[in-house]
């Protein structure tokens, strides 16, 4: 069987739980959800507003935890422990 690679590129793929302060609505999260979408290396975002707190799998090669809280920042709330 040949190794097309896409094994390699998903060991490198980590899931991280994010907290996120001040939403209050679908809408921001659906904000969030984009804007760590929107960071390289990120493969799915998925924001719960009722648990607030984001799930994002990403490619620790091409970003890190820093640049998903930083996108948080950006889109206008706070990122916080879980």
């Amino acid at each position: 069987m040949e190794n097309t690679g896409s094994d390699r590129s998903d060991a490198a793929l980590e899931t991280r739980e994010i907290g996120v302060a001040g939403m209050t609505c679908d809408l921001c999260a659906r904000r969030i959800e984009n804007a760590l979408r929107g960071v390289p290396g990120v493969k799915t975002a998925r924001v719960d507003r009722p648990a607030a707190r984001a799930t994002v799998t990403f490619d620790a090669a091409k970003t890190d935890v820093a640049a998903l809280d930083a996108a948080i920042l950006k889109s206008g709330y706070r990122p916080t422990g879980v």
